[in-house]
This record gives structure tokens, sequence and C-alpha cells, in this order.
């Protein structure tokens, strides 16, 4: 056919030739690109049944997307001639490559682990190739390895894909290479996964040794060796190879198929663990020439649902991965906030990570279709923008706790940190989550994370009904606890009402699971604002920080008792942790402002933020916490112009407009500060007003009677921004009124 048309495709050469047909590559006339075309072999498809089976089976191939696979772009018929379209691979077959002799133990081991990740991303879509053979697979120029036609695969029925232990939908005959068929396809009870891990395992006896385990030269021979015969093991053939890949190889083929690997990904584990022995220690091994990877950022993964409104589903998944992989310790993980600043952005990787100062970026995509959710996931070392990794993962909704713990487990070996045990067993706490409660936890984190009074008020909804779905979902009750609790800082609620909701809710996701950091968090922030148990709080604290010591929130939130305490040293030192997991946040440079604000330095305060300012200047915070530091230095214009643009970003919020009150009295605009407070006085009819922050605008007025009055009713509902005392400038007005240690003692702030 060299030189004739099949469709739009132009055939230039023949590249091979198999059972099913003759493989040419072509020219792809439409979109100018070379392909690689498989015409079968005439009868093949002989009735409407089988073209109607091929159809189904080649449209499952074409959803397999992972960097060791070729992609299977059509399937087409030219007049009398069905052909598949697949993917170009250049480069030499690893049967060109195997005429060399055997392949030395650590170029096996790179090819193995590349071939048996591609196997096991086909077979966690239910596909199995059923032909794996040196042929098939190809090592490109640049030395990665791809697994070729799969026009022999077969898809396993979607009621059995969990157990991955299923035979063919359709029909049980014997198809494939014989050499590299498993036994039971040989006697007729068909394939499942671990017939290509027993062919995947044929191809490593012959990379490792030079010769199959089998060299019959008859066919009737060769099938009676295979079904009734053990190999010699490797060693035997090739004693420089290692007892590991020795163990590896002969369990793969196993005539007994209970006995080998149960699909590849059980194989990829120990093919790692073989290379990681190889080349080191766990803590240590790497590629050679290789630094360690000590840090990391988790890109926002891609929805490729075509659907807008899963944005949340692709953001939620983004998040938890980086929460699961933030559970190792000995690796850095930047947060959440910084990393979603990348959303959307096409920029080049290193310029990403030397923005964000880390070693290597996992990025990837996420389709949630009906019940089950695919993540693929790649990780760069960013340095020298190497691939080190890729794998796709297919799950139930149901599963996807475990699948994201799988996926952070794998770039833990993949950047070759050693989990300590108590990592290992918070990864390996994954449990089966309703899919509706899950889908719920997202939107209510993607409302909890805008941080308005309405994106809260949303967030408990939708947490409420994650619990509601699933009453042992720990981080559901997390998420209830974080929303409560910033309800209570925003004053969006009643302390009274809000902080003991979410000390319940976090105590509820410790009964779920005692070692969960952000819970402990979530405890702790309760019992600062609203207990003021400063000792227990401090011990949550740093509890939470021993569990999870990557959590940026749990820094942020411990800072606040330290300053609370005039610890301000210690206070800096946990914003420069945090700074350092979040190096983008605008919430971090503000919390550093505030530590400024607290010890008096003003212009350091201003100076710190300019940079949240310029990232976000629609921040209603950065607009009403830039005023603080200005009021005291005088420059009132300025800050004046700042509250009335947070009170504006705000919709009028009353925590934004007791600030502006301040702001205009303190200015000495007493006219408009009084104007501001009549309507807070309106407000508080039908909403929470704190009187702490109402208190604040009478000391500023000289109304110091009023402003305690205001400061006994916050004792007794429990005000949070007492606890800031001792350090907030704007109290400064009345320490010296005896009524001010009163207050203190009530507070708790006695020694």
């Amino acid at each position: 056919m060299v030189g004739t048309r099949l469709s739009r495709y132009h055939i230039l050469e023949q590249i091979g030739a198999g059972g099913m047909g003759v493989v040419y590559r072509a020219r792809d006339e439409r979109l100018e690109r070379d392909v690689a075309i498989k015409v079968l072999s005439a009868g093949l498809l002989a009735d409407e049944a089988s073209r109607r089976r091929f159809r189904k089976e080649a449209l499952a191939l074409s959803q397999l997307s992972h960097p060791g696979i070729a992609v299977l772009h059509d399937f087409d018929t030219d007049g009398e001639t069905d052909f598949l379209v697949m993917e170009y691979i250049p480069g030499a077959t690893l049967d060109q490559r195997l005429t060399s002799g055997p392949i030395p133990e650590p170029e096996l081991a790179r090819y193995a682990i590349q071939a048996a990740e591609g196997m096991a991303a086909a077979h966690d879509l239910g596909v199995i190739h059923r032909d794996l053979k040196p042929g098939n697979l190809r090592i490109t120029p640049d030395g990665r390895l791809k697994i070729l036609d799969f026009g022999l695969a077969r898809v396993l029925d979607p009621a059995v894909r969990p157990g991955l232990a299923a035979t063919l939908t359709e029909g049980h005959a014997a198809v494939g290479t014989l050499a590299y068929m498993a036994p039971e396809v040989l006697g007729g009870v068909g394939a499942d996964p671990r017939s290509d891990v027993y062919s995947m395992g044929v191809v490593l006896y012959e990379m490792a040794t030079g010769r199959a385990p089998f060299v019959e030269e008859s066919g009737l021979a060769l099938m009676y060796a295979v079904l009734n015969r053990t190999p010699p093991a490797p060693r035997t053939t090739n004693p420089s190879i290692s007892p590991r890949l020795d163990a590896i190889i002969l369990r793969a083929i196993d005539r007994e198929p209970g006995r080998r690997y149960e699909s590849a990904r059980r194989l990829l584990d120990d093919l790692r663990d073989l290379a990681a022995a190889a080349e080191g220690t766990a803590e240590t091994r790497g590629a050679p020439g290789r630094d360690r990877i000590e840090s990391l950022a988790v890109l926002p993964l891609e929805n490729l649902s075509g659907d807008p409104t899963q944005e949340f589903f692709a953001d939620g998944m983004t998040e938890a991965l980086i929460a699961d992989l933030a559970k190792i310790g000995s690796l850095k993980v930047i947060s959440r906030t910084s990393a979603m600043r990348f959303k959307g952005v096409r920029k080049p990787l290193p310029e990403i990570a030397r923005e964000l100062r880390v070693d290597a970026i996992v990025e990837g995509t996420v389709v949630r279709g009906g019940d089950r959710v695919r993540i693929s996931a790649q990780l760069i070392d960013a340095r020298s923008d190497t691939h080190l990794w890729a794998e796709t993962y297919e799950r139930p909704m149901s599963d996807v706790l475990s699948l994201q713990s799988e996926v952070a487990r794998a770039v833990a070996r993949e950047v070759h940190v050693k989990l300590t045990p108590q990592a290992d067993a918070r990864l390996a706490l994954a449990r089966p989550v309703n899919a509706e409660a899950h889908e719920a936890y997202f939107k209510g984190r993607y409302c909890w994370n805008r941080r308005g009074e309405d994106d809260l008020r949303r967030a408990i909804d939708y947490f409420t009904t994650a619990i509601e779905k699933d009453p042992g979902y720990a981080v559901a009750y997390v998420g209830l606890a974080d929303a409560y609790n910033l309800q209570g800082f925003y004053t969006a609620g009643s302390p009274l009402e809000v902080f003991p909701k979410a000390r319940a809710m976090a105590l509820r996701a410790l009964e779920v699971d005692p070692t969960m950091g952000e819970a402990r968090n979530s405890l702790a922030y309760a019992l600062l604002y609203y207990d003021r148990d400063w000792a227990a709080s401090e011990r949550e604290f740093r509890r939470a920080l021993d569990n999870n010591p990557n959590y940026p929130l749990v820094h942020q939130w411990y800072m606040n008792l330290l300053a609370a305490r005039g610890r301000f040293d210690e206070a800096l030192v946990e914003c420069g942790k945090a700074r350092a997991l979040d190096p983008l946040s605008v919430i971090t440079s503000a919390l550093v402002a505030w530590v400024h604000v607290f010890t008096r330095d003003y212009e350091r305060a201003v100076a710190e933020m300019r940079t949240p300012l310029e990232m976000d200047p629609s921040w209603m915070i950065g607009s009403l916490w830039s005023a603080w530091p200005r009021q005291q230095l005088g420059r009132h214009d300025e800050a004046i112009a700042g509250l009335e643009r947070a009170l504006a970003l705000s919709g009028g919020t009353p925590y934004a407009r007791c600030h502006l009150a301040h702001g205009l009295a303190v200015a000495g605009r007493e006219e408009e500060a009084r104007a501001q407070l009549a309507t807070l006085l309106e407000q508080s009819s039908t909403r929470y007003v704190s009187p702490a922050f109402m208190a604040m605008v009478s000391i500023a007025l000289g109304d110091h009677d009023r402003a305690f009055d205001l400061l006994d009713r916050a004792v007794v509902d429990r005000s949070h921004w007492l606890v800031f005392l001792d350090v907030d400038p704007r109290f400064d007005a009345v320490r010296k009124d005896p009524r001010f240690d009163a207050l203190r003692a009530k507070v708790g702030l006695q020694e």
C-alpha cells in the first residue's frame, strides 16, 4: 500500500506487521503530522456485530491518555479497508535493542518502570493489552519507552473493573503472540490484567538474559512448555542480575495466575523498590547527578470535563492532593493559595518554580464522568525542566480518597523522601466516601476560600450536606469548624453562637480521626478566641504542627496567639514558616504587617501591606488592614480612602463599617464617624455587630465611658478581638484608666 492513500492519510512506508494486520507510517495531510496506520486484515471485522464491538472498544482505547502509551487517534473505513490511526513514535523497538544482548539492570529497571506505568494506567481504566512483547515497546530517541499497538486489547466489563480480576466481555479467544501468552490464555480461560503481567514478565526475562524463558522452535512444543514447565531462573543465565530482579521476574511469569502480581500497578511498586535499592537508600536515592527534591508545588489540575461548572471539583482535587502531600513532614509543599494563582496561567515551569521557590512541580488533569474520576499527573524537576514521572489513576467516586493518597504516595516515592510511620499511617487512612458528600465538601471549600460573608454561609450549607451524606467524613467537620471560626473572626455571626459550633465540629473531627492536624488547628483557634484558654490553645496548635507541619493555616493561626501574648519574635517566625509554604499568599504578608502594627513599627507595616495590595487590589481585608498603620502615622486621607474601598468591597458589612467609623474619628471627622455609628446601631437590630469594634470608635471620639460600657458587653458576648487588648494600639488611650486593668482581668490577661 506504500504510495497509496486511505482517507486523508498518505501511506509512506511499512513499519510492522502482525496477526491483525500491517502497520504503516503515514502522513496526516490535514493536521500535517506523521501517524501510524494499522490496516486490519481482510475479514477481521466480517459482520456488523464484530464491527460494533471493535468500534466500542476503539472508543474506550482512545481514552487512554498517558505519556507511556501511544495514543489511538481514530478508527475509520475507506472502501473495504478498516484501519486504526495511532500516534507515530520514532525510535527503535525493544526487540531491536535486544539484538545487542541483555540490558544492564539500571537501564532495564528504567524501561520496566515506564512500561509498567503505562500498563497500570490501562489496567486502571479496565483495559488489557493482550499482546505485550518487545516488538510493541518502542524506545524513543530521548530514552523513554512507549507501549504501542493496543489493537488486540479488550475492555473489561465496567461492573467488574474495580477488582480487575475479570474475564473478557466478548469471548475467550486465545489471541496474541505465542511466546508471550499466559498459560491460562493458551488454555482458553480468558485474559485479565494478570495475563498482561505474565507477558510483561516474559519481556523482563528477555531484557535480563537476552533470551526467552522457553526457546522451543515448534508452536506445539512451545505451547506445551508454557503450559507445563517452569523456566530456569534468570540468574542461572545471567548471574550479574540481582536476586530482587530475579524474584520479580519469576513471580510475574508464574504459571498460576493467583501467585502473580494482580495487576501492573503491583508489579510497578516492586520495580520502583528495585530501582531504589539499586541507587541507594529511600532517603537519598535518585538518578545519577540529580539533586534531591526537597520542595514542590501542585499546580491547579486542569478540568477536562468540558463543563465549566465542574471547576470546583478540579480545584477541590488540587487542594486535596496538596493536603495529602503536606502530611509528608520531610517535604515542603506549597499551599493551595499560592498554587491557585497559576490557574489558567501559561508560563514555563522553571519560571513558576522560581516564583514559588520550589524544586519540582506536579501538574495534571482531572476528569469526572458520572460516578468515576480520573487524574493524570506528572512530576517535573523544574530546575532542569526534566520529566521524572507520569501516571494516570481512575477510581469510582467512592474511592476518591484512596486515589488522592495513592497519588501522594507515588509522588513521595519519586522525589525520594522516606515516609515516617505517622505520615504513612495518615495516608493509609483513606476510606470509601459518599460521592455526593465529597462533591459537597469540594463546593464548601471553594466557597470558604473566597471568605465573604455570603460565601461562608454557603460553605456551611455545603459542609452540612456533606456530613448528612456521610457522617464519618472527618474533613467535612473540619470545613464546618473553619467556616464557623471565620464567621466569628469577621463578626459575621455572634461569637456565642459560632465559636462553640466550631469547637464542637473540631472535636467531632478528632473523634473520627485523632491524628488530624487540621482539626486540632480549628480547635485551637476556637480555644483562643472564644475560651481565651491560652495554654490549651497553644497545646493544640503545637499538636497540630506535630501532625502536619506543612499546613500553612496552622502557622498563620498560631501566629495570632503569639502576637496576642506579645511574643512578637515567635509570631514573626511562624509568619516566616507560613510564607515559605505559601509565598504568594496575600494573607501571610498581611499578618506580618499585623505584627509590626502591634510592635508600633508602622512604616514597616505599611511596606509589608504593599505586596498583598499589588497582588490583589480587590481584596477587602487588604484595603482595611493597610489603613491601620497609616492611621497611626497620621496619613488619614490614605487610610480613609482604603477603609471606604473596603466597605464597598465588603457589601457594607459591620466589620468594615466599624473600621471606617474608627478611621473617621481618628481623623477628627467626628460627624461622619457618628453617622457611621448610627448605621451600625441600625444594623445591630437585625444582625451581630461587635461591641469591641464599636468601643474602639468611642475611644477615638473621646467617649471613654461609652467605650467601657461597650467593652463590658464585649466580655459577655465573648468578642474575639479582646484577646488583643494588650497589643492593639487603638486601646492605648485608655490603658491608664483603672477600668482597663479590671477589663484585662475579665478577659484572662492578668498573669
